[in-house]
Formats: C-alpha cells, sequence, structure tokens
C-alpha cells in the first residue's frame, strides 16, 4: 500500500487552523442559508430503501459508477489504515437514482456540471475525517465550485457532523448549507437509532446560484411536481 496521505496533502492547502483545543463556532464553519419547506416526506421510506452501501473505494467520483483515480484512492485508504481503521467498512449508502421531486429542487440551485447523490447512513456507519478535494469539477476556477447539502430529515439524537471542531446537529429537515470545502475539515457519523438522510449537490456556482441562495435566506421554498 502507498505511503502517500490525502490527508497531510490537503491539510498544507487548507487555511483551518488544525488546533484540536480551539473551539469553533457553527457560523465560522457552516453557512447555513435557509429551509425548503419538505414536501418529500412520503418519499423516505422508498429512498432509504434503493440507497446502495458505498465504501470509499465506491462513492464515486463525479457520478455513479465513475472510479475513484486510483492515486486518490490509495492515499485515502492509507488515511485509514494507518490509524487502525478498516478502508474497504461501509461508510454510508448511496441513492443515485433522484425523484422528480428532489431533482426539481436540485435544478432550483442553477449549479452547472451538477452530480446530485442522496446520502443515507444508517445507525453504526461512519465517514472519517478529511476534507474535499473538489478541484476537479473546474480546475481553472475551483473557488466556484460548491456543494450543497438539503437535510431530507429531522436530525436524532446519536447523528452528528463535526465541522471542524464544531459538532452541528438539531437540523431540521429542509434546512440547507454548504462550507468551504478546501480549508475545513469534517466528518460524518451516525451512533443513533435512525437513519441520516441528505440530499447533496455538487457542481460549479452560477450567477442564478447566487441569485436562488439570497432568496432562500429571506424565504422559505415550497417545491412541488
Amino acid at each position: 500500500m502507498t505511503e502517500r496521505s490525502s490527508w497531510d496533502e490537503c491539510v498544507t492547502r487548507s487555511n483551518y487552523h488544525f488546533n484540536p483545543q480551539r473551539k469553533d463556532v457553527l457560523e465560522d464553519m457552516i453557512k447555513l442559508h435557509g429551509s425548503i419547506y419538505p414536501t418529500w416526506t412520503n418519499l423516505m421510506t422508498q429512498i432509504i430503501h434503493n440507497a446502495r452501501p458505498a465504501t470509499w473505494e465506491t462513492r464515486g467520483y463525479k457520478g455513479d459508477g465513475n472510479p475513484i483515480p486510483s492515486d486518490d484512492l490509495a492515499a485515502e485508504e492509507y488515511d485509514i489504515a494507518r490509524v487502525g481503521g478498516d478502508p474497504k467498512a461501509v461508510i454510508s449508502h448511496l441513492n443515485w437514482e433522484i425523484p422528480p421531486l428532489l431533482q426539481g429542487i436540485s435544478d432550483m440551485f442553477g449549479l452547472d456540471d451538477m452530480m446530485t447523490r442522496i446520502h443515507v447512513q444508517l445507525p453504526g456507519e461512519v465517514w472519517h475525517r478529511h476534507i474535499d478535494k473538489l478541484h476537479k469539477w473546474c480546475p481553472r476556477e475551483p473557488w466556484r465550485v460548491k456543494r450543497i447539502f438539503i437535510h431530507l430529515t429531522d436530525w436524532q439524537p446519536g447523528q452528528f457532523w463535526e465541522m471542524g471542531n464544531h459538532h452541528y446537529q438539531h437540523w431540521s429537515a429542509g434546512d440547507v448549507f454548504s462550507f468551504d470545502w478546501g480549508d475545513i475539515p469534517h466528518c460524518t457519523a451516525n451512533a443513533g437509532h435512525h437513519p441520516r438522510v441528505t440530499l447533496q449537490l455538487t457542481g460549479i456556482s452560477t450567477r442564478r446560484t447566487d441569485t436562488f441562495l439570497r432568496g432562500l435566506r429571506q424565504h422559505m421554498v415550497v417545491h412541488n411536481v
């Protein structure tokens, strides 16, 4: 196995402080954009049922069925193995078949070259601490790449995101957030009794994206198809 570390490389590019004794606050770690009224509640059972187990290797590179570049994967798995973890463990369940209602919501954000997937993190599943590497979406202008999350289920005890040194929890279905993917180390875990379901959008920000997010902060959006 390679001894190249994805984590060490990402740390050198990040502006985060990496001081475990420093307490981060939510507002410095994520951007809360507002809420979308959760009209998808009756879809949850099928979404959870259809989600497929994913490892670091099978999580998808810009889409379902696209393998992770071998050098990147080897460096990511090395980081897990060197601290005693299982690099082949299931970290989440993914659903690449997006229902029309949720696809319609995704399209409202106006991202170019958008990848859409639903994360279903079942109890016991963990995404190890890492920093995202999304430069591939727009190598010449990586600052235009945006990753947006929409919570599809309410927070339940035992579920959390760790953003920097802050534990983000107590969200509600429909809450929308993003973060500085190239700087903020993060991880997620489900130590509770319920699935955690999130819609993830990744793509290149446009003027339409900026306009929609400004409006979302002012008014809850209700979307139906």
